[in-house]
């Protein structure tokens, strides 16, 4: 768990790039390397592949092989497999991390909130040391742009609102305000307009369906960052989201490189290469290459920015074809559903606490904070979501666990008495210990 949670701060938060020192030592490698090991020899007992029930966890694999098939058909075939060797993989090598390290709900919680202190860490970071542009918005950040940084931020936000709950211990939750505070902030500094609509969509979800919190803390988390929000937003910043409400006024919907040309150009190469996409992370070498703009652009001697997707779903497409977008969509509606099931039948399942019904609807709070966010972004490949993932499918294995030791979930955290009392009733607790 603890080779997991450093490999975290290293793919997700960037520390590397926060401490240089770091870099140099190739810590990410040889994290990878040590985590690779450490899982090796320690998939035996509590830790055995066993215990990983969700069809969740084999969608991510899916669509590695997507990538590894279409490889030779990729507009760059040398960048493809680099990408997939030394991004790809890794994301996924931390999901098994994720996904195996955690036995019981304790290990849940601790590397959420080791997740939380990195979040923090890596936003402290950024109010400090980063710049400020002429339009207001952060710069000079490590790894992420502004917009991508709000998203992983908002993706984060209810993790903090998670550890706000009465039962964690007071130093948590005072380190949990903190973090939402600046959270919040950093979702400002950002100026990102997808960052802003997530913000909305996670705050909304808390305040109307994280009910496994009390409704007061619900409320006042809420509070919380609309204060923020209002306060320290600039005139700037809200002339910025503003220009939502007229988005036939925004170079998004009327310039050929804005936005919506980008991603009906996007749509237009999965259609053209519907079975393995353009390959692996080559979206800008379609932009640049098969476009019938970038054709038109050269005939007319004018210079044409290769761009991203601007968009998870539509980079998914254009990448790997309909049948990778399909699966992503389908990852990702999997994920929703069984976090969904979690959280609806803590009150009758003796397998699934409402500590699980708290985590689970933590993670949907994330997942809608990514899919709104992702909408604007092209974050399919970012590790946070395969973080997520591993949380997601790790949660599912908790009941199988207590469901082979012949014990009811561990009531006594997060449930009211007479839950536990229920609990006790309905399945014997028994002594389990890790084998190995």
């Amino acid at each position: 768990m603890y080779v997991t949670a450093a490999f975290l701060w290293v793919s997700v938060w960037r520390v590397q790039d926060l401490l240089p020192i770091l870099g140099k030592l190739q810590i990410s490698i040889i994290l990878e390397i040590v985590l690779f090991a450490t899982l090796v020899v320690s998939l035996k007992g509590p830790r055995n592949f066993k215990w990983v029930k969700s069809r969740i966890f084999a969608a991510p694999f899916l669509l590695l092989a997507i990538m590894i098939v279409g490889s030779p058909f990729s507009l760059w075939r040398g960048f493809s497999a680099m990408f997939i060797l030394k991004s790809f993989m890794p994301s996924l090598l931390l999901l098994i991390g994720v996904v195996v390290s955690v036995r019981e709900s304790e290990d849940l919680n601790w590397l959420a909130f080791v997740h939380l202190v990195g979040g923090t860490t890596y936003a402290a970071w950024a109010y400090v040391f980063g710049s400020t542009g002429s339009d207001g918005r952060i710069g000079g950040l490590a790894y992420y742009d502004a917009n991508d940084f709000a998203l992983v931020i908002a993706c984060t936000i209810p993790v903090a609102v998670y550890f706000l709950q009465p039962r964690m211990p007071l130093w948590k939750r005072l380190f949990s305000l903190f973090s939402l505070m600046m959270f919040v902030q950093m979702i400002i500094k950002s100026g990102s307009r997808g960052g802003f609509l997530a913000f909305i969509g996670v705050m909304v979800y808390v305040l109307i369906a994280f009910r496994a919190i009390p409704t007061r803390l619900r409320i006042s988390a809420t509070a919380v960052g609309v204060i923020i929000l209002v306060v320290f937003g600039s005139s700037g910043y809200w002339t910025m989201m503003k220009s939502i409400l007229h988005p036939k006024e925004d170079y998004n919907m009327t310039s050929d490189e804005g936005r919506k040309a980008v991603w009906k150009r996007g749509v237009g190469y999965m259609l053209n290469h519907p079975v393995v996409g353009v390959g692996a992370s080559t979206f800008e070498q379609a932009e640049g290459t098969l476009s019938a703009i970038s054709r038109r652009y050269a005939m007319e001697n004018r210079g044409l920015k290769w761009s991203t997707a601007h968009n998870s779903f539509v980079l998914v497409g254009a990448e790997l074809g309909v049948g990778g977008l399909v699966l992503f969509v389908t990852m990702l509606g999997m994920s929703f559903t069984h976090l969904n099931y979690i959280q609806r039948t803590a009150a009758t399942d003796p397998l699934v606490t409402a500590e699980d019904a708290a985590f689970s609807q933590m993670l949907i709070a994330s997942l809608i904070g990514f899919c709104i966010a992702g909408f604007f972004v092209s974050a399919a490949y970012f590790s946070l979501l395969y973080v997520l993932l591993g949380l997601t499918v790790a949660e599912d294995s908790l009941r199988a666990r207590r469901r082979a030791r012949g014990t009811a979930a561990p009531a006594a955290i997060g449930a009211t008495p007479a839950t536990k009392v229920r609990v006790a009733q309905r399945v014997p607790r028994t002594h389990w210990a890790p084998t190995g």
